[in-house]
């Protein structure tokens, strides 16, 4: 038996969580150029270990690299499409309408009615998630669009 090989999906990062590790970058690289120009030398600041910095700015174009969605080819954009379609017909069935979430002492059940959709429908939102990051990276749709007003 090999260890680490399990069927695990890769998940892809949004793009706030894209923005977040690129701006973290920055402030890693700029830090770096700062104290390549001399910045903090003879105080504690000197004490910087840079290969750490390094270090943490490889790891991080790992995880931008990693957690970027690659761009779908055209034959491959059409299957996904077609997916989401079906997730979204089999997510919006049962799925309780804006009315009964709104107003749950008008819709006596109407939580357990969620809950049990929610667990239900579990990997068919996070598969319908992974789609959108790989379609529409800069837009996604959301579950809540499915939602019917009563």
């Amino acid at each position: 038996m090999v260890r680490g090989k399990g069927t695990m999906k890769k998940q892809y990062l949004s793009q706030s969580e894209q923005d977040s590790l690129k701006e973290e970058k920055h402030e890693l690289e700029t830090a770096l150029k700062e104290i390549d120009g001399g910045a903090g030398v003879g105080t504690a600041g000197s004490q910087v270990d840079v290969g750490k910095i390094k270090r943490e700015i490889a790891r991080i174009n790992a995880a931008i690299g990693d957690g970027t969605a690659p761009k779908p080819k055209a034959t491959e954009q059409d299957k996904l499409v077609r997916e989401e379609g079906e997730l979204e017909a089999q997510i919006a069935e049962g799925m309780p309408t804006r009315d009964e979430m709104r107003h749950p002492a008008r819709n006596p059940g109407a939580v357990r009615k969620h809950m049990e959709w929610g667990n239900r429908n579990q990997a068919r939102i996070q598969r319908y998630v992974a789609i959108q990051r790989i379609l529409r990276p800069r837009d996604p749709k959301s579950i809540e669009n499915l939602r019917k007003d009563k």
